[in-house]
Order: structure tokens, then sequence, then C-alpha cells
């Protein structure tokens, strides 16, 4: 029997804020009814207090694991698929894909294990997928992240890195085939993003932008060729910045102009992260 839209089970997703902050969990809402996706059950978690209040560092986010997991294995048999809503290759998304693993396995013993299977992804992973999809290599094109703290700039190049099966140069920069070109950042923290005025915020934004574009622009003198760049992906590199994006498309029309500016995309990780997760979970992988 074919499944129709109103017969096909809803695919139930917990959305996992790992700092304590209820303000960025609410933030995140809006974005994800925006979805228009009938079929996907929401459900969110924010991480239990005393915890994390913004992941600033690789070290908070570690951090912020220990004090989220012991919380999350209870609620792994409610759900289908789980984001981690933090932009980081953070350790979350390795433990509960583990945790998932043998919830699977016990439900699968004896059978041919079709069915069970759980789907985790992070923010960050599934902005580097779809920006992936989204360009043309052969071109060398490329995407960018516009994230939060300078500490990001080294350790969102070695994430990718790590992610893609690449390395850079040991500074935060990537190697000459990098599809990467790298990450530029505001100055700000998550909570920041949400606590300063708008416009601080957006003059950030896209000051960093542009940082992140003329890292793909090609050194010539015609004016015509140095609009253009091979960034042509930009990923929004904290679940803070959800509601910027129209900051990040000024800066692409300001710097490359109305018509370059067309050919990039602006990737929200945590869109992305359920767009992801949907196809895992509706295609029975």
């Amino acid at each position: 029997m074919t499944m129709t839209m109103e017969t096909t089970p809803n695919v139930r997703i917990l959305v996992i804020n790992p700092n304590t902050s209820t303000h960025m969990t609410d933030a995140l809402r809006p974005v994800l009814e925006d979805l228009q996706m009938p079929f996907v059950q929401y459900t969110f978690f924010t991480s239990p207090t005393p915890g994390i209040p913004s992941i600033n560092s690789p070290e908070d986010a570690a951090e912020s694991a220990e004090i989220c997991l012991p919380s999350l294995i209870p609620l792994l048999p409610h759900h289908d698929a789980f984001l981690v809503a933090c932009y980081s290759r953070h350790p979350l998304v390795t433990q509960l894909k583990r945790e998932c693993k043998k919830l699977s396995r016990a439900a699968t013993a004896g059978s041919e294990g079709r069915g069970a299977n759980k789907h985790v992804t992070g923010i960050f992973e599934a902005s580097v997928l779809s920006s992936l999809a989204l360009i043309d290599d052969a071109e060398g094109e490329g995407f960018g992240i516009v994230s939060t703290g300078k500490v990001w700039e080294k350790a969102l190049q070695t994430a990718v890195g790590g992610f893609l099966g690449e390395s850079g140069d040991g500074d935060g920069n990537p190697t000459e085939k990098s599809r990467f070109y790298g990450c530029e950042t505001t100055g700000l923290n998550a909570s920041e993003l949400h606590d300063l005025p708008a416009d601080q915020v957006r003059g950030k934004m896209m000051e960093a932008t542009k940082r992140v574009l003329r890292r793909g622009q090609q050194q010539h003198a015609s004016e015509e060729i140095k609009s253009k760049s091979k960034v042509k992906a930009i990923c929004l590199g904290c679940a803070g910045m959800v509601g910027l994006e129209d900051a990040v498309r000024q800066a692409c029309v300001e710097e490359l102009g109305h018509e370059e500016a067309k050919d990039v995309c602006i990737v929200d990780g945590v869109k992305a992260g359920v767009a992801l997760l949907c196809s895992l979970a509706r295609t029975g992988f």
C-alpha cells in the first residue's frame, strides 16, 4: 500500500540546546514552524542547570555534553531523531549516536534489523553537508562560516577538516584544494547575539560576512572579476544567529552586487539539520 501524507507517521525530532539559555531555545521554535512540515513533531530540550550558559569554546561544548547526556538518555526511546543545536563538532552527536545504536540493536534482536534506526546530527554537520550539495566544486566553488568568538576561527577549521577528512595548515587556514574557505567571526558570544542592540549585532555580522567573501575573491585588475567570489555558500555558525540571514544577504549584495549575490546560498544549520533528519527517517535508512 502506498502511504499518503495523511497516513505517514510523524517524525519525532528532539531539538537539543546544550546550553542553559531558554531564550535561545525559544528562538528556534518559529524557525522550525516556518518550515511548514506538518509530519514533524518537535520537542525541545534545554540543558539542565547548573550548566553552560553560552558555549564559547570546544571545551565548553565538551562540558555541556557531560551535563546533558544523563538527562537525554531516558528520552531516546520516545523520539526518532535528534538535532544538537550547537555549532561545533559537539561531543553529544557521537555520544547520542552510540546510545541510539544500542537501542536499535536491542529492538531488532533476532530480526533483519529494519525500522528501528534513530538518527542524530548536529547543526554544524548538517550545514557542511548542505553546503557541499549547493556548491560546484569542479569550478573551485566553496563555502565559508560566519561564527561568534575568535576562538572558533581555528576550532571550526579543525572541525571541518576532521569532518571532511582534510587538514588545514595548522593556523586555522584551509589547504589550497579545500572546498572550505574558512571562518570569520563577529567577536560576540552566543548570548550577546540576543542581548546587544540589534544594529550592533547586524553590523558585526555584515563585516564578518564580507571578510568570508573576500577569502574567495579572485585577485585580478578587473573590477568586474574582483566583485566575484568563489564562496557560494555561507553557514550561520551559531544557533543564536537564527533570524540574521537578512544581514548576511545584505552584506553579500554590498560586497558583490545584486547579481553575484544571488549565487550565494545562506545555510541555517537548524533548518538543514531538520531537513536531513526527516529525509533519513522517512526513507528508512
